[in-house]
């Protein structure tokens, strides 16, 4: 079964917007659930469908915008601003 999703965004890189620095804006429903933990000292990214779907939405948008080398976002816990901080995604387009 083929299955299609649209995402829609504004390029938040400076670049694009003619701003000073780099910005993204992410929103979140609260039915996101996405988490991290270590097995045996590897990382592990658990999510529900709608916390995956979340972090691809924000791959995506990163990844299709013109961020500089270094722009990195923090990612929280459940993408709620008021829980610990689980994971950084970095821009590096020279690797």
């Amino acid at each position: 079964m083929a299955k299609t999703h649209l995402v829609e965004f504004v390029d938040g890189s400076a670049k694009a917007t003619g701003a000073r620095n780099d910005g993204i804006s992410m929103s979140y429903s609260g039915d996101e659930r996405f988490r991290r933990f270590e097995v045996d000292g590897i990382p592990y990214l658990y999510g529900n469908s709608a916390g995956l779907v979340r972090l691809g939405e924000i791959l995506i948008q990163i990844g299709l915008s013109e961020y500089e080398n270094d722009f990195h976002l923090h990612i929280s816990e459940d993408f709620d601003s008021d829980k610990d901080e689980i994971v950084i995604v970095g821009v590096n387009n020279s690797i």
